[in-house]
């Protein structure tokens, strides 16, 4: 975390893995710092993430297992929305239609950058764009122009 000189807190660096620990640790800095907030720390880690379901008891939900692992108890809706063109690496359809519907992916940049990491190798990129465009257009959502 960096302050900058007007005192505004910039989170930089870490790890997909560790979002939520970077953003307990801002919020509890904001919270340390105003003495008009009560003096509390940050919730997240009891909170559970979208899709949190037991470990033993993940054989219960009835959808493919790359679900599961992907979407825990979300699994089963993840897998029913619409079909089209996979993209690479075994991405689904499916997968990328939640990355546009449920996790609000605002342009294929996003959708293949941060919800799928397909863009993080050129190759998988270029083979993926199109399905991208397509759970898009599935969702009847035009994407933002990026570049």
């Amino acid at each position: 975390m960096i302050e900058s000189a007007s005192g505004v807190l910039n989170v930089v660096g870490g790890k997909l893995t560790t979002y939520r620990r970077m953003a307990e640790d801002a919020v509890d800095e904001v919270i340390r710092r105003d003495p008009g907030l009560p003096a509390r720390s940050s919730r997240t880690r009891a909170v559970p993430l979208v899709g949190a379901w037991p470990r033993h008891r993940l054989a219960e939900i009835a959808a493919p297992a790359r679900f599961v692992r992907r979407f825990g108890a979300e699994a089963p809706f993840a897998a029913g929305l619409p079909d089209g063109p996979p993209a690479a690496r075994g991405v689904t359809a499916q997968e990328l239609q939640w990355g546009v519907v449920v996790e609000g992916a605002l342009s294929i940049d996003d959708l293949l950058d941060r919800r799928t990491r397909l863009g993080l190798v050129d190759a998988d990129r270029w083979a993926s764009t199109d399905a991208a465009a397509a759970a898009f257009a599935r969702a009847a959502v035009v994407p933002l122009e990026t570049g």
